[in-house]
């Protein structure tokens, strides 16, 4: 082989991944984490699912569960951590950043914009992420309620069920 061919260099020189594609989403993790929002693309698919989800928090009468489902590999976590961050307070760098994530694909004044960002609380939503462990489901519960609470409240100081919610997962442990 020639010296200072194409071949004689790593691929390395030549692409560059973002962070988000180094490894799965940790719904758990990664929860805080806004660069592991960015580079998120809203899909066709994810943009009608998001749109759902939005029109129903606006709607006591809607149905508010839903069940994703497909193959391995095909965005799933991605989709519950952007609606995590999409759902955090307005002020916070997550929020702000998955925000910019739906203007760019709707356009910023667009009646889906206005819809989604009209079914986000200025100071967010409790976002409880849990991941099946070997325990029992309410020790599951517990621990993400205790996450969320403490995510979300953190800058208040200890409510009054803060502390249980904690107590709860000190026992858990």
């Amino acid at each position: 082989m020639k010296k200072g061919t194409v071949t004689d260099k790593p691929l390395s020189n030549y692409f560059g991944l973002h962070r988000r594609y180094y490894r799965s989403v940790n719904l758990e993790r990664d929860i805080a984490k806004p660069s592991a929002v960015e580079g998120y693309i809203l899909t066709e698919r994810a943009s009608e699912a998001l749109i759902r989800i939005a029109s129903a928090f606006g709607n006591p009468d809607a149905h508010r569960a839903w069940t994703m489902t497909g193959v391995y590999g095909t965005g799933k976590s991605a989709f519950a951590h952007y609606l995590t961050a999409l759902y955090a307070p307005r002020d916070s760098e997550l929020g702000r950043t998955a925000a910019e994530i739906v203007q760019q694909a709707f356009g910023a004044g667009s009646d889906e914009w206005v819809a989604i960002e009209s079914s986000i609380p200025s100071d967010g939503v409790l976002r409880a992420v849990a991941a099946g462990q070997r325990e029992p489901l309410s020790w599951t519960v517990a621990r993400a309620l205790s996450k969320a609470v403490n995510l979300q409240f953190h800058k208040q100081g200890q409510s009054a069920l803060c502390k249980r919610i904690g107590k709860w997962e000190k026992k858990l442990e």
